[in-house]
């Protein structure tokens, strides 16, 4: 086949009529919020916006307590690594149809793909500087200004950027925000990662944080008369497709032995990745203590105790006795007992980070993935290089598909009264690409 690279061409190109602008858009309800509290935004209407553009600011104020105990017992308020991990639900309508369901712990979701697919040099620069992407460890309440500007599902993971609201209708933003144990406890002059006082636990298990100042920002764009034209054409001639992201999470609790075995079903034209985490089942109680990362880089040093993903393999350098697997309808993935080695070894493969050109993950050691960024993950599509636009996916629909994540050998600490309760939890995300169908008069339709 022959073939002629772009670099040989002698072309350019232009786009008339080109504008741009942004706008800031304010909450339907109150401009302040706490945990658990549901906040709502409409995006403009008759526009045509740049989803990634699209940025949630706020102002958020953790609060310690110095209830019980001494000067030395006093507990600070910190936030956790990564804004998203404030938000529990993010749900998306459009015209009063759900497009985004709006998965439970939208927090975890996040962290665990962000494991993957951010790197180092972004977590330490631009997540850093915006996001939160670290843990302080200074001797007061946390109060910032801080900005949500990376989403998953339908408002950041969508084949089309530009999303044309004259042809959609309005899209309506509900955000759930998460509960009071996302937050860190730091006692007085006591380092992060340290167990705390008896009197200190009782204070951290007081801690709360408030929203205040929120609104959304987005940019506008208008071209050229001649694109609206043709997107009407193609409505008249069958309609338009837009394919996204959406995520389902699956648990199970009350884990206390050396196997498990997490089922699920799931009917979706196209599932493209899973993942699996673990966590201690204390992972919704306020006031536990936040981890120092073993041998880690960067500047996620330490975690929360709500987002600590661990793989309780009882080896943290060598491969022990612990093993996984994926079983979907009664077909092994891999075709052996797999080890954490080889989960490790997959959370880039799955991104399709197999080459020097494409940067690193977040996970630096194998102590720290095993103690806290702990994600064994799956893929089941095709790598197209056109991301969610292809559908290559493993279809599920019409069929009684059983889905299996299989442990054996872990190691489950017993009940210290600190971090362990000797129960754990597994958390399963199964990543789908939905297709959303647009039609004349704003009529739409979710293939999931």
């Amino acid at each position: 086949m022959e073939y002629l690279p772009d670099s040989v061409m002698y072309a350019t190109y232009e786009m008339k009529e080109v504008s741009r602008n942004r706008f800031r858009l304010e909450t339907v309800s109150s401009d302040s919020a706490g945990a658990n509290r549901i906040v709502t935004f409409n995006l403009p209407e008759q526009a045509m916006l740049d989803m990634k553009s699209l940025r949630f600011f706020f102002d958020v104020a953790c609060s310690g307590s110095s209830a019980e105990g001494g000067a030395g017992d006093v507990v600070y308020g910190k936030l956790p690594q990564n804004a998203s991990s404030l938000l529990g639900r993010v749900e998306v309508y459009i015209n009063g149809v759900q497009v985004q369901q709006g998965s439970s712990e939208y927090n975890t979701i996040a962290q665990a793909l962000r494991l993957g697919q951010s790197n180092i040099d972004k977590d330490s620069s631009t997540d850093r500087a915006l996001n939160h992407s670290y843990i302080t460890d200074d001797n007061a309440n946390d109060d910032e200004t801080i900005c949500i500007n990376e989403w998953r599902g339908f408002l950041g993971e969508a084949s089309t950027r530009y999303i044309n609201t004259g042809l959609l209708g309005q899209i309506q933003v509900r955000l759930t925000f998460a509960g009071n144990h996302v937050l860190v406890p730091k006692q007085h002059n006591v380092a992060l990662g340290v167990n705390l006082s008896a009197d200190a636990k009782k204070n951290a298990a007081l801690m709360t944080y408030s929203v205040s100042n929120m609104y959304f920002t987005v940019d506008s764009v208008s071209l050229d008369p001649m694109y609206n034209d043709g997107l009407r054409k193609r409505l008249e001639a069958g309609g338009l497709q837009l394919n996204y992201k959406e995520y389902y999470s699956f648990q199970l609790d009350g884990i206390n032995s050396t196997g498990s075995s997490t089922r699920f079903s799931l009917s979706s034209k196209c599932i493209d990745r899973l993942y699996a985490l673990y966590r201690d089942a204390n992972y919704t109680q306020t006031g536990i203590r936040s981890f120092a990362l073993p041998n880690a880089s960067g500047v996620s040093a330490y975690t929360s105790n709500a987002l600590r993903f661990r793989s309780y393999s009882g080896d943290t350098k060598k491969v022990g006795n612990a093993r996984w697997n994926w079983s979907v309808n009664n077909v092994k993935y891999p075709q052996y007992q797999a080890s954490w080695i080889d989960g490790l070894a997959d959370v880039g493969y799955v991104q399709d980070k197999v080459s020097h050109e494409n940067s690193g993950t977040l996970i630096t050691s194998k102590e720290a993935f095993n103690d806290g960024k702990f994600v064994f993950p799956l893929t089941l599509c095709l790598p197209t290089g056109r991301g969610v636009e292809v559908q290559s996916g493993y279809n599920s629909s019409g069929v009684n598909t059983q889905m299996v994540f299989q442990s054996s050998g872990q190691v489950i600490p017993a009940d210290d009264g600190e971090t362990n309760t000797n129960e754990i939890s597994c958390f399963v995300i199964a990543e789908t690409t939905a297709k959303l169908m647009i039609e004349l008069g704003r009529d739409l339709a979710v293939m999931w």
